[in-house]
């Protein structure tokens, strides 16, 4: 999906208060969900339940499909699905049906939308030296909608709404600055979401079969064409931020411990 290079703002404290409490209000109008995740071994507050993720996800794909080609060639698509079916067996979530697609599009990224829908730009194919690396990427990928942190990012979105709604009233040129500030915010995920689908991204390449270095090693190709500036606008490192504190977490996550570099990789983002 392309997405702008928005800058994040690291520690929204006081918007991250005031998004639970426009939550808490809303809650209180219409009601929520609350059940625990798996993946994130949390119980959770949500504004949407799994029917109305999956709608979320079904109208997402269907904007999505529109605007871009979706690849047909049989030897690709084999080849993506067997890595996904592989993965998503070993998923903690196991309440939806997911499903993968191809982009014809020279871009190094890769997307997951609410509901089980994953896509895979095939430029990101050309870039990956093995299926291990690219199950990496799709791993990260699952490891978003198990731990339903679009839905979350939405859910924020939702409260962002309410919270620009209720600035207007006041004045104009506040409510445009508090949507903008809040649609960088939103526009991607947090450093913390990024981390936490790395964990559980590893944790599935191991349940199923995969060699988990290969995160590592793609994320260090890829910032070695950072550094070199070969990494183009619309590319996976600009829309999964932090490369060398997700080198560190990942390295952590497949060994079990932190070597020197990593912790000083870790403290330096």
């Amino acid at each position: 999906m392309k997405i702008r290079n928005t800058k994040y703002l690291r520690h929204p404290s006081s918007l991250n208060i005031l998004s639970v409490m426009v939550l808490l209000f809303y809650c209180t109008l219409v009601g929520c969900t609350s059940e625990y995740n798996l993946a994130t071994q949390k119980q959770e507050t949500l504004l949407y339940g799994t029917v109305k993720e999956v709608g979320i996800g079904e109208a997402m794909a269907s904007k999505m499909e529109q605007q871009y080609e979706i690849i047909t060639d049989v030897d690709t698509n084999e080849r993506v699905q067997g890595i996904f079916d592989r993965l998503i067996a070993v998923a903690d979530r196991k309440d939806i049906v997911y499903f993968i697609k191809v982009i014809d599009e020279d871009i190094m990224n890769a997307v997951s939308l609410p509901g089980g829908y994953v896509y895979v730009f095939q430029g990101l194919i050309d870039k990956v030296d093995s299926d291990d690396e690219l199950a990496g990427v799709i791993a990260h990928e699952i490891a978003h909608i198990t731990a339903k942190h679009s839905v979350k990012r939405i859910q924020n979105m939702y409260g962002a709404l309410i919270l620009q709604g209720l600035a207007s009233q006041s004045n104009a040129k506040v409510a445009q600055g508090v949507g903008l500030a809040l649609t960088s915010l939103f526009m991607e995920y947090s450093q913390e979401d990024e981390f936490e689908a790395d964990r559980l991204g590893v944790k599935y390449l191991k349940k199923a079969g995969f060699d988990p270095h290969a995160m590592t090693r793609l994320l260090d190709k890829l910032r070695k064409e950072e550094e070199q500036g070969k990494i183009r606008e619309y590319s996976y490192w600009r829309t999964h931020p932090y490369i060398s504190s997700r080198i560190a977490i990942v390295n952590q996550a497949v060994t079990g411990k932190m070597d020197f570099k990593d912790y000083l990789n870790l403290m330096g983002e």
